[in-house]
């Protein structure tokens, strides 16, 4: 296979993009928020000032595309904004780029979160104003036998394996079979620390081979395949007694049907974010919605030409305090909505008649008037440049 040689040609500058930014930012952003940003590393390399209307010139775009764009950077902790004493912008700042910690990527959890409804019930504060209400009579015995919640198992300590123990589990089928679908989606053999993870999900967790092998392919299904993640994952699982490849299936397969059906809604072809993954936690769990619920909320942000989370949780939080549940309910709210509008509509019985302004001597112009006119403005303008 031939190979290509880059260079450059004399006097030519290049401006330095973070791998960083490449790997961890790029991705997921508007094609046009990425172009501003590399623009803004362009800048900084040539160490010129310059006005957002001059980068609005420049991308043939509103300062209101570039002001968009700026906010989006400054709010993922890409760029900041610097402003003297009173509060006046003085510049941007294009910040240093880390990697991502990996326990930001375990915050993630199993995506079961979404789904997992508490068996105790939610605790609310006392309002400092309201007094506990005393129980004056007792509650009657319950006629038949307590309904016991089990408590969530206590999760074992990882342990250090010595090498015949290790050379003992290298000899074992299922094992092997595990590390074979590691490979298979983490495109790599697995090193010690995460033949480590392996082992202890194995081993301590008692994982049988079909559930671990099916946590590698959920995990890689969302495209996280750090070990430590899938550590985070099978202790979310132990917890819940989830102790079988088919009952893991059924727990996951409600979330990835939503999150499709959004994603599908909204024509997005990419993963969800964690803040939009948050967003759908918020309307399945807090609210209680049901898909159907869900995807009328997509679908009216949608005609609104409005297609963001932010504007689509507005819409299932004005639902849920109108004590919405199914879509009739939606249906009821915008009747009533329609008949309030209706009836606040101010009624004006007055006819509009047309009126002429006679009294108004409307300047007549004709053809060399106009040209006349315009060759005076111009060389006005010529004489004051």
């Amino acid at each position: 296979m031939k190979t290509i040689t880059i260079t450059s040609e004399n006097g030519e500058t290049f401006s330095s993009i973070s791998n960083f930014f490449i790997d961890y930012h790029m991705t997921q952003a508007n094609g046009e928020f990425v172009k501003i940003y590399i623009y803004m590393v362009r800048l900084l390399e040539a160490g010129q000032s310059i006005s957002i209307q001059d980068i609005a010139d420049h991308f043939q775009c509103t300062q209101k595309d570039i002001c968009r764009a700026i906010r989006y950077w400054v709010d993922r902790n890409v760029l900041r904004l610097e402003y003297n004493q009173k509060n006046e912008l003085l510049g941007i700042t294009v910040m240093q780029l880390t990697p991502p910690e990996p326990i930001e990527e375990s915050d993630a959890n199993s995506g079961l979160d979404l789904l997992h409804q508490s068996a105790t019930a939610k605790i609310y504060p006392i309002s400092q104003g309201r007094k506990p209400v005393p129980i004056v009579a007792e509650e009657p015995k319950p006629t038949h036998a307590p309904i016991l919640i089990p408590s969530a198992p206590e999760v074992p300590e990882k342990k250090t394996y010595s090498t015949p123990q290790l050379r003992t589990f290298e000899q074992d089928k299922e094992m092997e079979s595990i590390v074979y679908q590691f490979e298979m989606y983490c495109n790599h053999t697995p090193t010690r620390s995460e033949y480590d993870t392996l082992l202890y999900m194995y081993d301590q967790l008692s994982f049988p081979a079909d559930l671990l092998e099916y946590l590698i392919e959920y995990c890689a299904s969302l495209e996280h395949t750090s070990h430590r993640y899938m550590e985070k994952v099978a202790i979310d699982w132990y917890q819940r007694q989830i102790k079988t490849a088919e009952q893991a299936k059924l727990e996951t397969a409600a979330y990835h049907e939503l999150n499709s059906a959004v994603s599908r809604e909204l024509g997005l072809n990419r993963v969800l974010t964690k803040t939009e993954l948050r967003y759908i936690n918020t309307w399945k769990n807090d609210y209680s919605f049901q898909q159907d619920v869900i995807i009328e909320a997509c679908q009216r942000a949608c005609a609104s030409n409005k297609i963001s989370f932010r504007y689509i949780n507005g819409i299932l939080t004005n639902w849920h305090e109108s004590h919405v549940t199914c879509l009739e309910d939606i249906r009821r709210l915008d009747l009533e909505n329609a008949q309030l509008k209706a009836a606040n509509k101010p009624t004006n019985n007055k006819k509009v008649q047309n009126l002429t302004f006679n009294d108004f001597n409307q300047r007549e112009y004709n053809e060399p008037d106009l040209e006349d006119f315009f060759i005076h403005e111009v060389q006005k303008m010529s004489e004051q440049s």
